[in-house]
């Protein structure tokens, strides 16, 4: 199995994961809640957002190698067209990864320290912390999620059709700046998420099917 397949399998791997963490993570109140709600949320969950948190990081490891082999036949294009859409890409996931780790470790806070230990403002920001750098993750999409599509319809480094599902999680990603301004994830995220998990999993099969980086 060469590099760019054993990448997709490390796709599906992290959509397997993500999902997990997502369910078991469960619907935390919402930012309008008081401050002593969400405490008593996270003191009552137990160990179910735990779980979902640390499958949620495991998530993200995965997702480094799927990365590098989606990007190899967009680097490829680059360099024998002297573009940048690769890079666009490359620099979009980074983003994106950056700031989801953030809404990550203020999640470890939430479910490690929220239970009893913080005060109500502390649980207040570290709750729209969270949010709103899960928020900034989505939005994010729209760069790596809208270079893919360029390069595609520009230069046919992937099918049309992913072309296609890229420009509408490009569109996707810009419903987190929902979270942005109101510190909250609702619905509107929910989208976004389901848009990122497609993604992967199409990206994921595209790969499979057509490994070499050409």
């Amino acid at each position: 199995m060469g590099f760019r397949r054993t990448a997709a399998c490390f796709g599906i791997g992290f959509v397997v994961l993500e999902v997990a963490g997502f369910v078991l993570w469960g619907s935390p109140p919402g930012t309008k809640a008081p401050a002593g709600e969400i405490t008593r949320y996270f003191a009552d969950a137990g160990n179910t957002p735990k779980i979902g948190t640390v499958l949620n990081a495991l998530a993200y490891t995965l997702a480094v190698p799927f990365i590098v082999g989606f990007i190899l036949p967009f680097l490829k294009s680059d360099r024998e067209h002297g573009e940048g859409y690769g890079l666009v890409v490359f620099g979009g996931f980074l983003i994106t990864g950056a700031t989801a780790l953030v809404g990550l470790s203020a999640s470890f806070a939430q479910v490690l320290r929220g239970g009893a230990e913080l005060d109500a403002a502390t649980t207040r920001a570290v709750s729209d912390l969270s949010n709103m750098a899960y928020g900034l993750a989505i939005l994010f999409m729209a760069v790596w999620a809208g270079g893919a599509a360029v390069a595609i319809f520009k230069r046919e480094v992937m099918p049309r059709w992913f072309g296609v599902l890229s420009v509408l999680a490009a569109v996707g990603g810009i419903t987190g700046i929902v979270s942005v301004v109101s510190a909250g994830l609702g619905v509107v995220i929910d989208v976004g998420f389901v848009l990122l998990v497609l993604w992967v999993l199409a990206a994921s099969a595209v790969m499979l099917r057509k490994p070499a980086a050409a």
